[in-house]
Parts: C-alpha cells; structure tokens; sequence
C-alpha cells in the first residue's frame, strides 16, 4: 500500500490514519482530504487508487485458496479513482456508485463518481455503465468514455473528440490520465498516455509520493502489496 498524508479509514470503532502497510477490513471507509491518496494492491493483484478528497467502502473481499478473490465488492462513495482487475473471475467484481454500477470485463480504468453522475476513462478491457434504471452500455476502446446518472447511460465518445474548454474540463476530472507521476509504478497504466497526448512519466525519479506540509519531496515511497491483510477473515 502507498499513502500520502492526509488519508484515514473510518471502521465502526474509530478513525485512524492511514500509513504505508496499514491493513484494511471488509467495512472500512477510506477517505482522502484535498492531499490525500491511497494506492493498494490486494492479495489477487487487484489494484486500486483512491484519490484526493474522495471515498469508498470495502464491502466484499473472499479470497480462493488459489490468491484469487472469489468476491470483491466497493462502493465507490465519491470522488476519483483508479481500478485495475487482479486475477479474480471478472463476474465476481462489484463496483457500486451513487448512481449504479460499474461492471468489470478484464480491464483498467479511472472514474468520477458524485451523487449526481459518474464518468469512466477506459484504459484497455471492458466495462458495463449501468444506471440504477438498468439502463446499460459498454466501453471497449481505449481512451473512451462513458457517464450514467439517475436518467441515462451513455458513451461520450473518445478523448481526441473532446476540444478546447470540454478538454480541459475532462483533464481537470481525469487527473491520472493527464499525469501519473503521484502514483507508483504498479499503478501505473501505459495505455494512459494515450488519452491526452501527455508523456507517460518514466523516470524513476518521478515525483515523490510522500509530501510534507510545505510540499516539499519526502521520503521515497515504499511499494508494498497487501499480502498480509486480513481481507478473507470476515
């Protein structure tokens, strides 16, 4: 797990902060302030990043005696996102938003969630938006994307189609895309480069995940899977 400052999880005793190698349980609520992300990577090698003032509940996670999850339910509260499937039967992921779901095929994608809508940036893979009128329709092209709210579902079309004020409203809701450098390595997606035309940060030296108050780069960020958490214990 990666953890900038200012990142907690919420359980039904109490709130702690979040640190590098924290364990996380069926029931906790992760929630980031305007500096906060969390980066993690589970046993089956699902990974998700959890961004800047953003939050989500872990529902479900059962994990085969193989390290696949035979289950694995979040309920993406609001906020932004990144998602990439582990080894995990692609039935078996449930992503649950304010306004629906969010059905996985094999892939890896970012998404906006709100009360009001949710939009997805599709990186390679599938996924089904369905609203909460089951009104359905699937992304299956690199740097596409798609948004359902109460009302409808709908493929908004490719990034390149997108110009002027539209383009920076979606670099400005798709942050990851625009840049990966606060995320680790793992969590990086090539495909992201794609989307905007923007570089894909390569260097090993990209910016520091760990800041101070004054902003200024901290330690080296630690890379660490969640091998050790508890997740099938419940």
């Amino acid at each position: 797990m990666g953890v900038d400052p200012a990142a907690s999880v919420e359980t039904k005793a109490d709130t702690k902060t979040l640190t590098v190698g924290a364990d996380i349980f069926i029931g906790d609520r992760v929630v980031t302030g305007a500096k906060g992300q969390v980066q993690i990577k589970f046993s089956d090698q699902t990974e998700l990043v959890v961004g800047p003032n953003s939050a989500l509940l872990i529902e479900d996670y059962l994990l085969r005696q193989d390290d696949s999850a035979g289950k694995f339910a979040i309920n993406a509260l609001s906020g932004t996102f990144r998602f990439t499937t582990g080894r995990a039967p692609k039935d078996r992921y449930i992503i649950e938003t304010p306004t629906g779901t969010i059905g996985v095929r094999g892939t890896s994608f970012d998404f906006n969630s709100s009360t009001q809508e949710t939009k997805v940036l599709l990186y390679h893979g599938q996924v089904v938006l369905c609203n909460l009128s089951n009104t359905c329709v699937t992304l299956d092209d690199t740097c596409e994307l798609g948004a359902y709210d109460l009302g409808k579902s709908e493929i908004l079309g490719h990034t390149d189609d997108f110009k002027g004020a539209a383009r920076d409203d979606l670099k400005a809701n798709f942050k990851y895309a625009q840049s990966q450098a606060p995320l680790l390595g793992a969590f990086r997606v090539e495909e992201a480069k794609e989307c905007f035309q923007k570089g894909f940060v390569a260097s090993t030296q990209a910016e520091s995940l760990v800041k101070d108050d004054g902003d200024e780069p901290a330690a080296e960020p630690v890379e660490e899977p969640c091998d050790d958490c508890c997740f099938d214990c419940k």
